[in-house]
């Protein structure tokens, strides 16, 4: 809807198109809420990313397994390096397709992260280490709604990416609606087989 709407009005971003339909002000009012979004995704990703790889007093990170607790292991640290080496390159980009073997990368990596935990959890269960997993939620506490609840932030954050729209039909070849559709389900698709 987006992209037709976008066609049909000749605008090359999503800050146009709320300009169009509504606005400037909530052209304006898009535009800050896309940065506090992107800000607070950085920030969940860098904590993500820090809790893996550091160690706490909870669980040892990856990269204490790996070299032995020291100084590489704080999470300061880590961010910086993280920031500067890994997402500040990235950043500066100017065409969104640049990214295109990081985007193939972390499909790849999220593929592989999917395949491994699930064959670890089917040889615990036929092990008997682990009980078989419940397919249905249990809501025979408030704890478990209450676990249920704190899923909701996190698969519909997994799903805004509608301000990108925009961007990517832009340096699509061959552009047309009905290309960036398929685009769209083609994703959609990936992205909830390897969520489920």
């Amino acid at each position: 809807m987006l992209i037709r709407f976008a066609v049909s009005c000749k605008a090359r971003s999503y800050e146009e198109v709320m300009q169009i339909a509504i606005g400037r002000t909530v052209r304006v009012l898009s535009e800050i809420c896309i940065i506090v979004n992107n800000t607070g995704v950085l920030i969940v990703y860098l904590i993500t990313m820090c809790d893996v790889m550091s160690s706490s007093v909870r669980h040892i990170g990856v990269l204490d397994q790996w070299l032995g607790h020291g100084y590489w292991d704080h999470r300061k640290l880590l961010v910086l390096v993280v920031m500067v080496v890994f997402l500040a390159p990235l950043c500066v980009l100017d065409r969104i397709d640049s990214l295109s073997m990081t985007s193939a990368a972390s499909v790849a990596l999220a593929v592989v992260f999917v395949v491994v935990c699930f064959a670890v959890a089917f040889i615990k269960l036929i092990e008997g280490k682990i009980e078989a997993p419940r397919m249905n939620p249990d809501f025979g506490s408030k704890m478990a709604i209450l676990d249920l609840l704190v899923v909701i932030p996190i698969m519909t954050n997994a799903y805004v990416c509608h301000f990108n729209v925009q961007t990517i039909y832009n340096e699509l070849e061959g552009r047309s609606p009905q290309k960036m559709n398929q685009v769209g389900r083609i994703t959609t698709a990936l992205c909830v087989v390897v969520y489920a």
